[in-house]
């Protein structure tokens, strides 16, 4: 196992209980109706766990709008096999920094990550 994997684990044993309960929201896109058009597509739920915080003035400075919000999901608390991306959504479901922004559906809109995937930023508005 590489030192990358292992981080994974390590950060989040070591930083699981500052993380809220949360859930990512992904929609698979429809299948062909055989007709022109498409069938629904399925949204998946998966449990995560997850921080809110602001942007500094630095960066609303730059251009991210204020409204918007940094969203950190550990990594640790995904399944393998899923990848945040642009146009999910994510629900973080306990108050901490940001109450106001607590049991709000937010769209995300950029996704970054660590090179051990211990941790995701995702901007959500």
């Amino acid at each position: 196992m590489s030192i990358l994997a292992d981080l994974q684990g390590i950060v989040g044993g070591a930083l699981g209980d500052l993380f809220s309960r949360a859930t990512l929201y992904q929609t698979t896109p429809g299948d062909s109706d055989g007709q022109g058009g498409f069938t629904a597509g399925r949204e998946a739920r998966i449990p995560c766990k997850a921080i809110i915080d602001t942007y500094s003035a630095a960066r609303v400075q730059a251009g991210i709008p204020a409204s918007d919000r940094k969203v950190i999901v550990l990594g640790a608390s995904l399944p393998r096999n899923i990848t945040p991306a642009p146009g999910d959504t994510i629900r973080v479901g306990e108050p901490g920094l940001d109450a106001t922004a607590h049991d709000r559906l937010w769209t995300v809109i950029e996704v970054a990550r660590d090179p051990a995937a211990a941790t995701w930023k995702l901007q959500a508005r």
